[in-house]
């Protein structure tokens, strides 16, 4: 007997995305969330490939979910690939053969996912951005973010907060993008944590 996890993410589509907890995805452009979802910047945006960012400061090598899973939720070389790819996507990721104007720094604050053993959980990560101009090293943005993820299944408890962590990563990474946009068109959120409308199910199927 054979089991398979399958993760899905409810999202714009009613059709599950069908794949392994560890394949939930970093980046969250794309899925909406509440109150606007994240869209790409235009090349009239004041922040359009001017950023370059580099590795999370404080990020351990490995992040998990609750204390007693085994198994962990992300790497850190995936974590910072999805940092640049959700920054990317949004357009203001500086090309390589580009100059950029800004810097975007950013440090590990920290996840949260309580032991559960029920039929649901609720994660949450926390990261710190500073957004600094090459030139002068003025601060031109500062913020604690902090998202939450909710999930779900009738698979493996460790299993689905894995997967719920690497979502609330993927949301706090987008809603980072999102408050930097807002903010350089002079309209910076009160709150920079975006709401998902969409959730995490994990589900184990048997195959004879």
């Amino acid at each position: 007997m054979r089991y398979v996890f399958i993760a899905a993410a409810l999202a714009l589509t009613t059709v599950p995305l069908q794949a392994g907890p560890g394949d939930i995805p970093l980046v969250a452009i794309g899925l909406p969330f509440a109150p606007e979802s994240p869209r790409p910047v235009a090349p009239t945006h004041p922040l359009y490939h001017s950023i370059e960012i580099g590795e999370i400061e404080g990020l351990p090598s490995t992040v998990g979910s609750s204390a007693l899973n085994f198994i962990a939720a992300a790497k850190r070389s995936s974590i910072n690939a999805g940092l640049r790819e959700s920054f990317e996507r949004m357009n203001m990721l500086a090309p390589k053969d580009s100059k950029a104007r800004g810097r975007l720094i950013v440090s590990w604050g920290g996840s949260h996912t309580p032991f559960r053993i029920a039929t649901s959980n609720a994660a949450t990560a926390t990261l710190h951005y500073r957004l600094v101009r090459i030139d002068n090293g003025h601060i031109l943005f500062e913020r604690d973010i902090t998202t939450s993820m909710k999930g779900s299944g009738n698979g493996d408890a460790g299993m689905r907060d894995n997967g719920i962590v690497r979502a609330a990563i993927a949301s706090n990474f987008a809603s980072a993008a999102y408050c930097l946009d807002h903010t350089a068109l002079g309209k910076p959120p009160a709150d920079c944590a975006l709401v998902p409308q969409f959730s995490v199910t994990v589900t184990r199927v048997y195959n004879r």
